[in-house]
Formats: structure tokens, sequence, C-alpha cells
């Protein structure tokens, strides 16, 4: 399955360039990586979970891991070693200033493909989308 992005570049109040996705753009990229996965093969991106742990465990975005914005430097381990690999990364806000530092700081660190779910998650679950539910058990 081959998805096609439609990515939008936004600037920043410190003047560096942010790229964005909406809901559907990337429901269509989880969607995919669900079907690389089931066939065997590598995910081609990483959903990244910028909030705190605790809103991570009451439920997040299927397959993202949480890497808060607070903990980046301690979790930076989670990511992939490939600075060049394409990483998603959301949060609460709605003006995704927390996405916008995570992204930040994984640049100061050199990855290059960094993409920023605009929406936040109560757009994604509003919109019904995929989530994981760990205390729960889903």
């Amino acid at each position: 399955m081959s998805v096609f992005t439609f990515v939008l570049v936004l600037r920043s109040a410190d003047g560096s360039d942010v790229k964005t996705i909406d809901t559907a753009q990337l429901h269509s990229l989880v969607v995919d990586n669900a079907y690389r996965l089931e066939g065997g093969r590598e995910k081609h991106f990483t959903v990244i979970d910028a909030r705190t742990k605790e809103d991570y465990d009451e439920a997040h975005i299927f397959s993202a891991i949480s890497i808060p914005v607070r903990d980046f430097e301690k979790l930076i381990g989670l990511l992939p070693k490939d600075r060049k690999a394409f990483l998603v990364v959301y949060c609460n806000d709605t003006n995704f200033e927390t996405s916008r530092t995570w992204a930040g700081k994984a640049a100061a660190f050199g990855y290059t493909n960094i993409v920023v779910y605009s929406e936040g998650f109560s757009a994604w679950k509003e919109n019904k989308m995929p989530t994981v539910s760990p205390r729960s058990g889903l």
C-alpha cells in the first residue's frame, strides 16, 4: 500500500519550520503501518506521544510510543537510530506547543524527518480513530 501524505509547513514563533498533518492523513499512515507489520515488514514511521506518561496510560494512538517532552533526553534511546527516520509527534495542545517543543528537541539531536499531528489527541478521539487504553486492557 502506498500512501501519499500532504504536509503543511507552518512557521513557528521561533522562526523554525513545523511540518504538520491532519487526522485523516495520520489515520492513513497508522493503518498502513498496521498492514506492514501484519505482513512481516518494518513499519515506515514512528508515532510519538509527547504528552505525560499519565495521559499516555489513559489512552493513546494505536502504535504510539511514550516519550513525554519533559523526559525527552532520558528516553531518546527509544527513537530509531536512523536520524532520517519518519517521526510523527502529537500532544493535547490545540496550538500543538508541546509537539513543537518535542520536535525542536529531536531536531537538535539530528532528526530531520519530523511531522506534528496538528489536531491533537482530543480530535483523534472525537473522530473515533483507533486508540489503545492500557488501563482498560484494550
